[in-house]
């Protein structure tokens, strides 16, 4: 029988022990403010894409809500081939939603003389 070597080692377990003394970093909210960063970055990226948009729109021949449609319709195809189906789903919908609660809203404060019915945000 081969000899086994004894040593004095402690056996080391996987467990991580619990620092009680942490010293707590400076940015707490680093995380959420780098999240909150990019989507500030984005929406300031997007606006200055729309007025571009506007722009071509205003300089354009073609009539303004066939030219909107043709950016929508190549924004939207861009989005759905390079995002799972559920996740463009889902952006479509809230954003659809979104943009027409928005011009619900605009439309009451606005002209008050259109009724909207406030259940389904449409104008009756």
């Amino acid at each position: 029988m081969p000899k086994v070597k004894k040593t004095n080692k402690k056996r080391s377990s996987n467990v991580v022990p619990l620092k009680r003394d942490l010293v707590k970093s400076e940015n707490t909210e680093n995380l959420l403010s780098i999240e909150e960063q990019e989507r500030e970055r984005t929406n300031i990226f997007a606006r200055k894409l729309c007025d571009e948009i506007d722009q071509y729109v205003t300089e354009c021949k073609m009539d303004s809500d066939m030219t909107y449609y043709h950016f929508l319709f190549h924004l939207k195809q861009r989005t759905i081939l390079r995002v799972s189906y559920p996740l463009f789903k889902s952006a479509d919908k809230s954003s659809t939603n979104e943009v027409t609660e928005n011009m619900s809203k605009h439309l009451s404060e606005n002209s008050p003389e259109l009724k909207l019915d406030t259940s389904n945000n449409t104008i009756q």
